[in-house]
């Protein structure tokens, strides 16, 4: 297939001595040879209840086992689900008390390594235990504690990222986390020699535009923000949001920030932005929220690590037909350079982001799988793609 984009190459900023390239993609032609299958798939649990209280937030889908590890993060039990036979395989219980703790506040994550670490997610600590179980290390996500780049003043990392597949590093947001702040860029954590690498990227602002707040009360308030993502493909970090049809690829080896554009035939590009700043009650509010969230919303990017492909899900309310207004739903494929190569508008629809948590979503064996909300069982939308030339 052919792709046609415009180059524009400019200084980011000379302070940081960093290229950004950004590239606007034309429109793309639909793969006549592309299909699919979409299903309904149950994890057999047997007696035990999975716990699904976070939306599987705090899981891992590790590709190289098969496995999908979700945590229970108030027991530190771990459900180990064989994607393969759809089965609750075991149950692995962690210490939150002792020399192999993984709590010292309150875990909120897990990722398995290629080499068999595990990794437990806090909100400015990293616990590693080796294959065997074993603590053997701590991290804490704060200037006295790294080496290298330094966090500005009023600044945090947020220790909520991700975790490279071979446990070598971690990325995250940073900046003034607090309810107002802004989010500077990305924070990239070497775990081997607990450096520190900041990557300003300059989104923030326009992401905040995406925002409905309300002040119902002296000194309370609520708010419906955009959710942003981070993939890591090997040592290079990608950002998205669920705002807006663009990303950002930072790349480590040239130690560039590529911001890519796309068009969509399907959907908007962007969500409007035109939202009442006033509102002072929760109705009204909720009123707004629907309406924001009515317009195009953006899953975020993952990756088949065997075809070295990327999907995305997105949605948007077509009001085409007042009397019928209906969601669209659209599986967005870019390839292994992140070049957009198929759109393709589903039949049915699949799980997208809710109002704070997005769903999991992940590739085993070349099919898609989303989390699917359903009352005390585990199960998932999965998608089989295919093209005509595989």
């Amino acid at each position: 297939m052919k792709l046609y984009c415009i180059l524009g190459v400019f200084l980011l900023c000379a302070s940081c001595g960093r290229k950004q390239v950004e590239v606007q993609l034309a429109e793309v032609n639909v793969s006549p040879g592309f299909n699919y299958v979409l299903d309904t798939v149950f994890i057999d649990s047997g007696e035990e209840e999975i716990y699904l209280q976070m939306d599987l937030s705090m899981s891992d889908y590790s590709a190289n086992e098969g496995i999908l590890y979700n945590l229970r993060p108030e027991t530190g039990r771990v459900e180990v689900i064989n994607m393969d036979s759809l089965r609750l395989e075991r149950l692995v219980h962690y210490d939150l008390r002792g020399p192999n703790s993984v709590k010292q506040y309150f875990p909120f994550g897990i990722k398995k390594t290629l080499l068999g670490d595990t990794f437990f997610k806090e909100y400015r600590v990293l616990h590693k235990l080796n294959p065997e179980g074993k603590k053997v290390d701590s991290y804490e996500l704060i200037n006295r504690k790294l080496t290298g780049d330094r966090l500005p003043f009023d600044t945090e990392i947020d220790g909520l990222g991700e975790i490279s597949g071979d446990g070598s590093y971690m990325a995250s947001f940073y900046g003034n986390l607090k309810v107002g702040g802004n989010v500077q860029g990305i924070a990239k954590v070497n775990l081997k020699d607990k450096s520190l690498k900041l990557i300003p990227v300059d989104f923030w602002e326009e992401l905040k535009r995406y925002t409905v707040t309300v002040d119902y009360d002296i000194g309370k308030r609520n708010s419906s923000p955009e959710l942003k993502y981070l993939l890591l493909n090997g040592p290079d970090v990608i950002l998205s949001t669920s705002a807006s049809n663009e990303l950002w690829y930072y790349i480590a080896e040239s130690d560039t920030l590529i911001h890519k554009k796309y068009r969509s035939r399907i959907t908007s590009d962007k969500k409007s932005g035109e939202y009442r700043t006033d509102i002072s009650n929760q109705q009204l509010y909720m009123y707004w929220v629907k309406r924001k969230n009515d317009e195009v919303t953006f899953g975020p990017l993952v990756k088949d690590q065997e075809a070295q492909r990327y999907y995305r899900y997105s949605r948007e309310l077509d009001r085409s037909d007042p009397q019928k207004p209906r969601y669209v739903y659209v599986l967005t494929v870019f390839d292994d350079k992140l070049d957009q190569i198929h759109e393709q508008k589903l039949r049915h629809r699949v799980p997208i982001i809710g109002k704070y948590f997005e769903n999991k979503t992940f590739v085993h064996k070349g099919s898609i799988y989303s989390y699917l909300e359903k009352e005390k069982q585990l199960a998932f939308v999965r998608l089989k793609p295919s093209f005509g030339n595989e």
